[in-house]
This record gives structure tokens, C-alpha cells and sequence, in this order.
């Protein structure tokens, strides 16, 4: 999970729920992802818009995605949005799969209407600081607590299946495919491939839509080891 800088909303969401806001009825706010959704033009901008900032990986495990495999996901739950809080830019990331299609066993899918409000705490959101940090990764995919006591850390792995065997292998061949077995692997080399990773996600930041590698944050933590061990001054 690496950590999301949200832009600025489309303005052609913004233009949506104005022209939604009024209730014939008194009650306020008149509007909802599920009205949304029959503006196309708008919704599908606003997926774009989403894929933009997130360098075309899904927000919470780190798969290439794209238009056609890929749909709007609350970070928190439709079931527990306050009224036209469905709508809210920042409650909204990029996730696999697509909508209507296969039920994904990991991810998005797999956390559906988690969390409540009362566990709104023991979730790490891709937008929340430090997210990165809290997971480890190895060189066959396999995700870990960084800190073994970190609860929420702990949950949202488990509640996401993270550690899923299809999407820790998928992470595996990606970094193998990458780094190889590492025993070729130059420190130049490495470190060029660091700064590349590192670049570009500077770059997305910075408000330029650039793709990301798939799996960009396992990458780069497994380059950081490998860089840090080949530094180290040998032992005797």
C-alpha cells in the first residue's frame, strides 16, 4: 500500500452535486454515488481522475489497473456514509477489479462494508501518512507488520487479504521478474532502479500523471535492503 496525494476534485464533479443539491422535498442534500452513476460522462471522469493520482495502481493492493479492471471504491463504506458523503472526492480511490465483474478474493472486494465507524481506527487508509511504512515486504512478495504489536496494521491485512497466496505470488513474480534472483544484480544497478521508482513517484506527486510499476512500494523496499546489505562493511 503506498501513500495516495489526492488532487484537486474533477470540476465536473463538483458541477454534478451542485446541480444535485437542492431536495424538492426540504431534506438537503439530493444526491449519491448511486445517482451518480447514471451520469457516465461524469463517473467515468472521475475514475480517470482517480487512476491519474494513484499512477494507474489500485489504492489498496498495488495491481496495474486501468478503466476496464478497475471501479470507484469508498474508503469508508457506502453502508456508512452519511448522506451524500458517497460523493466526497476524498472518500473515493481507484481499485481492482472492474465493477460487475468477478468477485476479487483480495482487496477492495474482500474488506466490503468494513470498517464500521466504531472501527474506523483499525483501518490504514492508502491516505493516511506513514501507511507505507507500517507493512514489510520480501523478495517473494510476502507482506508482513513492520511493528509485530501494530493492531490496525495487523487487521487491515487480514481484512483486505493482503497476504492472499494469489496476490503475494503476483507481487513474487514482479519482483522477480525485476530483480531476478539479485545474485546479478550490481549495486549500480540497483541503485538505478531505486532512483527510477523513487523518481517517478515524485513526479506523479508533483501533480504529472506518470505510471507506476506495479507493486512499486514491495520493490522498493526489497532494493533498499539489498543496497543497504552491499554497503555494509564485511564482518572480519
Amino acid at each position: 500500500m503506498r501513500k495516495i496525494e489526492k488532487r484537486e476534485e474533477p470540476a465536473e464533479l463538483r458541477e454534478w452535486r451542485a446541480a444535485h443539491q437542492a431536495d424538492p422535498a426540504g431534506g438537503g442534500i439530493n444526491y449519491g454515488y448511486d445517482a451518480l452513476r447514471q451520469s457516465p460522462d461524469v463517473a467515468g471522469l472521475l475514475l480517470k481522475s482517480l487512476l491519474a493520482e494513484q499512477g494507474g495502481l489500485c489504492a489498496y493492493t498495488g495491481r496495474r489497473i486501468d478503466v476496464g479492471s478497475a471501479h470507484v471504491e469508498h474508503l469508508r463504506p457506502q453502508a456508512h456514509c452519511a448522506r451524500g458523503q458517497d460523493v466526497t472526492y476524498n472518500n473515493m480511490v481507484a481499485c481492482w477489479p472492474q465493477p460487475n465483474g468477478p468477485c476479487g478474493q483480495y482487496g477492495a472486494h474482500a474488506k466490503g462494508n468494513w470498517p464500521s465507524p466504531a472501527e474506523a481506527a483499525t483501518f490504514i487508509s492508502p491516505l493516511s501518512n506513514g501507511c507505507e511504512a507500517r507493512f514489510v515486504f520480501n523478495q517473494r512478495g510476502e507482506i508482513k507488520l513492520a511493528d509485530p504489536a501494530d493492531s490496525a496494521a495487523d487487521k487491515t491485512i487480514k481484512k483486505l487479504k493482503l497476504d492472499h497466496k494469489l496476490l503475494t505470488a503476483l507481487r513474487g513474480r514482479e519482483i522477480e521478474s525485476v530483480l531476478g534472483t539479485m545474485r546479478s544484480l550490481s549495486l549500480k544497478e540497483a541503485r538505478k532502479r531505486l532512483r527510477s521508482i523513487q523518481q517517478a513517484e515524485a513526479t506523479l506527486n508533483g501533480g504529472a500523471n506518470v505510471p507506476l510499476d506495479p507493486y512499486r512500494f514491495a520493490l522498493k523496499q526489497v532494493l533498499e535492503r539489498f543496497i543497504a546489505k552491499r554497503m555494509a562493511p564485511s564482518a572480519g
